[in-house]
């Protein structure tokens, strides 16, 4: 197995953590999408069964000059019917795209975790290169202190 230089994995692995939080960023707004998608079936829904429900109120008006009562009422009725096919097709339409939304929210959680684990990966690296940094600030430090030491020993053995 190879090995890479500490910076090498620490930029690899900030990368990969980038990577991973665009996606959650990119799953979110997929999600956001098809919430969207799913308000604006509903609201077509609610203006579909608003609609029905005046033309019901409005079955036994007075039909225009010159259109005869079977006619009309039938012409109210079909397009009430009509209007219920339509609200049918919407509810349809809103199940298919609740599932949609479903998946894109399991795909956001998903992604998260990805980001977290990358997240976590990524600080248990650095956490690594700083107990490396300062184990080796206190490799040097005794190295200078040795030589400081070997400095006074060396000039207390000349004055001798």
């Amino acid at each position: 197995m190879k090995r890479y230089p500490l910076q090498t994995l620490v930029k690899l692995r900030e990368h990969r953590t980038e990577a991973a939080r665009q996606k959650v960023l990119e799953k979110q707004r997929e999600a956001q999408a098809c919430r969207d998608a799913c308000l604006k079936v509903e609201g077509e829904i609610i203006a579909l069964d608003f609609e029905q429900k005046q033309q019901r109120a409005r079955l036994l008006d007075a039909p225009p000059p010159g259109v005869p009562w079977p006619s009309a009422l039938a012409q109210r009725e079909a397009h009430i019917g009509l209007l219920g096919e339509q609200a049918e097709a919407a509810r349809q339409r809103l199940f298919k795209a609740q599932e949609v939304l479903r998946a894109a929210e399991v795909a956001v959680a998903e992604a998260r975790t990805a980001f977290f684990r990358a997240k976590g990966r990524l600080d248990a690296l650095e956490k690594r290169r700083d107990v490396w940094r300062g184990e080796q600030s206190a490799l040097e430090a005794r190295q200078e202190e040795g030589a400081a030491e070997d400095l006074l020993q060396a000039r207390h053995l000349a004055g001798t």
